[in-house]
């Protein structure tokens, strides 16, 4: 009988732990590396943004999108806020009319870099 009792006993405080264990309010937030403007952004951007008639420094139809100060001297980008950069409304789909590039949008890979990049403050890194 009192054996039982123990075992009971023993039950309730392992269930007890677990239970107070995973009422953690702590989030989870995965590790990620930081993004560099030069290595990582602006081949993006160059590659599928700066073309001729688009977003390059050679005359091109719109502004410029080559240099960290042609983006950060505009209003695409609100840093530390992507959902508020117009950069990356454009190009995750977002935009509406304004969706970029409009050959096609780029790859979830790419999309989230940029991302990234803004939430961590847009730098000049």
């Amino acid at each position: 009988m009192m054996k039982k009792r123990k075992v009971k006993t023993f039950v309730v405080l392992i269930l007890s732990a677990v239970l107070w264990i995973s009422c953690s309010h702590t989030p989870l937030i995965p590790v990620t590396p930081a993004v560099s403007f030069s290595k990582d952004v602006q081949p993006l951007i160059i590659a599928n943004c700066a073309m001729s008639g688009c977003h390059n420094s050679t005359g091109g139809e719109l502004f410029p999108l080559m240099t960290y100060n042609d983006i950060a001297s505009s209003d695409l980008v609100t840093p530390g806020n992507a959902k508020s950069s117009r950069l990356y409304t454009a190009i995750n789909g977002t935009g509406g009319d304004n969706s970029m590039p409009p050959a096609g949008q780029l790859g979830n890979d790419d999309v989230l870099m940029i991302y990234l990049w803004i939430e961590q403050g847009a730098k000049n890194n």
